[in-house]
């Protein structure tokens, strides 16, 4: 593409105008169709970051893996592994503070935040608009008091997650939103890298009445999430199709609190970032952490950064073109 061509002949500044590609426009005001889908150097930019993306993490995740076990030898199996839903609970101290702080946080409308490398998808389905997100849920801005409160509830669980898991995490993004009575969320997968898991919590409790998430098991068919106040689910959320179970009519919102579990060299539960939608880093923010596991590492982040730039451009110039009017149902889209 002779546009990421001149970028790569910028030399010295070639990774931070490649970088640029991967800020996503603001939303259109009235169907979000990214403008980056009549981009085509940004399509080819975006398809190259999430392929290096998903290979980044899959090795950071094996060697978080190898160094909890060396760490962690009479570990039993991951519980995921085995269950590949697990659905547990707050304890009730904590579920009673936490639902208060999550409905003391102020609603906002939908709108497209994320910190900066983190990951999007430039290829929204045009249902998928500001409004439409506004009349399937409410949305609230995280609070520096709700962090507090969240954070220490999941330290308290950090252990139960651990064994669920199989390896250390850190907790990533949170999102809070409230899923209305009505319709029913969108079957999908998240397609994120599979090494990273959510951390569904219900501060209202989920259930048949008051709204669920609901998972196809495949071999064991569906299952909801139910549980009083404070439960919450970790699931394969990029294998397992699921979705968002509406409350009853008549029944109030749904609160819901998205967490981003992430694989890491010790276990820190304190949140790294909030928004309305927030996904994952595009790259282990703790790159540095492989050196726990012995795996040679001479480089800065900011190095790797700028590096992983470079190699993101290089890889974009070697993928398949796609038409420039590329539409969303060629790359299979998930309804969120």
């Amino acid at each position: 593409m002779d546009k990421l061509k001149d970028i790569l002949n910028a030399a010295g500044d070639a990774a931070r105008l490649a970088g640029q590609l991967e800020r996503e426009p603001a939303p259109l005001p009235d169907g979000y169709v990214s403008r980056l889908v009549g981009d085509p150097a940004a399509v080819q930019w975006y398809r190259a970051r999430r392929a290096l993306s998903f290979y980044a993490w899959d090795l950071y995740a094996a060697a978080a893996i190898k160094h909890y076990r060396a760490q962690n030898p009479k570990a039993g199996t991951p519980h995921l592994n085995a269950l590949r839903c697990v659905v547990n609970g707050l304890i009730p101290a904590d579920a009673e503070r936490l639902e208060a702080a999550y409905l003391a946080c102020k609603e906002v409308p939908w709108r497209d935040e994320r910190p900066e490398g983190y990951s999007f998808d430039p290829f929204e389905s045009p249902i998928s608009t500001p409004a439409y997100r506004d009349k399937m849920m409410t949305h609230r801005e995280a609070s520096p008091a709700f962090e507090a409160v969240l954070n220490e509830a999941l330290a308290t669980q950090a252990p139960k997650i651990e064994a669920v898991l199989g390896h250390y995490w850190a907790a990533g993004a949170v999102r809070l939103f409230s899923h209305k009575p009505g319709k029913d969320g969108g079957l999908h997968t998240d397609a994120w890298p599979l090494s990273l898991k959510k951390i569904m919590i219900y501060p209202s409790g989920a259930g048949p009445e008051q709204g669920s998430t609901t998972l196809v098991l495949q071999d064991k068919g569906a299952m909801s999430i139910t549980g009083g106040k404070g439960v919450w689910a970790i699931f394969e959320n990029s294998v397992l199709p699921h979705f968002a179970a509406a409350p009853r009519a008549g029944q109030a919102p749904r609160p819901t609190i998205e967490i981003t579990l992430l694989p890491a060299f010790r276990t820190d539960p304190t949140v790294k970032a909030h928004g309305i939608h927030v996904g994952y880093p595009w790259l282990p923010p703790d790159i540095e952490g492989l050196e726990g596991a012995g795996v040679p590492n001479g480089f800065t982040s900011a190095e790797i950064k700028e590096r992983s730039l470079l190699r993101t451009l290089l890889l974009a110039l070697d993928m398949p073109r796609e038409p420039a009017g590329l539409v969303a149902a060629n790359l299979g889209y998930r309804d969120t």
